[in-house]
């Protein structure tokens, strides 16, 4: 049930942005008003997941138990044959066993991960295997990050452990495992790898030069080593656009959230773009990755078809209802890929355990024991606010996306 507060507040937004949706003064207005009530209804469904927590060491019990998905249904993660199961129909007895079929169910292999048109595997052989040939420092961020040119030809952006708290690179490795257990495709495929740190600095060409003491000072070495992460370096990136606006900009920012409104009609040369922004901003909450926003990290494809989920390496912090930045970009969403919830909730404790740990790389681990809790205390609450929507506007009015 909603709060009564809420509820008032909702009506005092709609009438404030029917009114005056186009003058600036107004936006400010609403925008604020829009905040209480987000802030509200977050409160709410944190309390109610508070006053439900199980003990940190205990697997999060789901809100719900639909049934999986065809896809996922027939085989867990680690390959075995899910059980069969079967409802009596209404009118025949009650409790009547239906045995399972006694003949070996042959496992259906996942389709390969894809990106850019390419497995995978095929991108990332390289990343773990081939000799570095050139080093380029890359400007405009305020951590360091290379781009490392290897002896076939393929690139990589390099982040290192470094003195940079915010840049923890073992992250963007456990985000990229994740985005692909919710078969979302739109994380830049990412491996862990050592590299000895003389090799790394003498392939420093002459236009990066000027950066090495930095690199010597704040990259983290370890007998002689240094560890980070490669992400398959993406050719080609242009700002993000929605509606003619930037998706990061204040109109690019109240077109989409308009447009994800329930019951808001959404123009049809938007709403392949209207998807991805939606399935991101839930992606974002679940990782708790409030940098999105902060500038240069909202990219998509050279044709404009393709969003990118570039730079998580400060995402996994602690807040069990996530951060409030993302939070706040979350619940502007209210319609959502009917592929990606089934997913979400599919993805269940021992999944992610078992996703997460094999083959960390260099890592010692890609997620500590906290930080997995928050995935799932996070997954939690995007599945209750989700599954409010669908009770107040019905299912086909949330789940609007394939």
């Amino acid at each position: 049930m909603r709060l009564g507060t809420c509820v008032a507040l909702e009506i005092a937004i709609g009438a404030g942005l029917l009114a005056g949706l186009g003058a600036s003064a107004n936006w400010g207005l609403g925008k604020a008003h829009m905040h209480w009530t987000q802030e509200a209804r977050a409160a709410e469904i944190s309390q109610t997941i508070r006053d439900q927590q199980l003990p940190a060491a205990a697997p999060l019990t789901p809100p719900s138990s639909p049934q999986p998905s065809a896809a996922l249904a027939t085989t867990d993660a680690l390959g075995g044959a899910a059980a069969a199961t079967a409802t009596a129909p209404l009118g025949t007895q009650a409790n009547i066993e239906i045995a399972p079929p006694t003949a070996e169910v042959e496992p259906v292999e996942r389709a390969p991960s894809m990106f850019h048109g390419v497995r995978d595997d095929l991108l990332l052989e390289p990343l773990q295997n081939d000799p570095i040939k050139r080093v380029r420092y890359n400007r405009g961020g305020s951590s360091i990050s290379l781009r490392i040119s290897f002896a076939n030809g393929d690139r990589a952006a390099f982040k290192p452990n470094q003195t940079n708290y915010q840049t923890i690179p073992r992250k963007e490795v456990a985000a990229y495992r994740i985005d692909r257990l919710l078969g979302l495709m739109a994380v830049p495929p990412a491996v862990g790898r050592a590299f000895p740190i003389e090799d790394l600095f003498r392939a420093v060409e002459s236009s990066s030069q000027q950066f090495l003491p930095r690199l010597r000072e704040e990259i983290l070495v370890k007998d002689g080593q240094v560890i980070g992460e490669l992400s398959w370096w993406i050719p080609v990136i242009k700002q993000a656009t929605v509606g003619g606006y930037d998706i990061d900009s204040t109109n690019g920012v109240v077109t989409w959230k308009r447009h994800l409104t329930a019951g808001r009609p959404m123009p049809d040369e938007d709403r392949h773009m209207l998807a991805q922004i939606s399935s991101m901003v839930l992606f974002d909450f679940l990782i708790n990755n409030p940098d999105r926003w902060s500038g240069a990290n909202v990219r998509m494809s050279e044709d404009g078809r393709v969003l990118y989920y570039m730079d998580n390496t400060l995402s996994f912090g602690p807040q069990l209802d996530g951060h409030r930045k993302c939070r706040t970009y979350f619940t502007r969403s209210q319609k959502f890929s009917r592929a990606v919830v089934t997913a979400l909730r599919d993805l269940d404790e021992e999944t992610l355990r078992e996703t997460l740990a094999r083959d960390p790389g260099p890592f010692e681990y890609l997620l500590s024991e906290d930080e997995i809790q928050g995935v799932l205390a996070r997954r939690e609450w995007a599945l209750r606010y989700i599954d409010d929507l669908i009770a107040e506007h019905g299912e086909t009015t949330i789940l609007v996306f394939p």
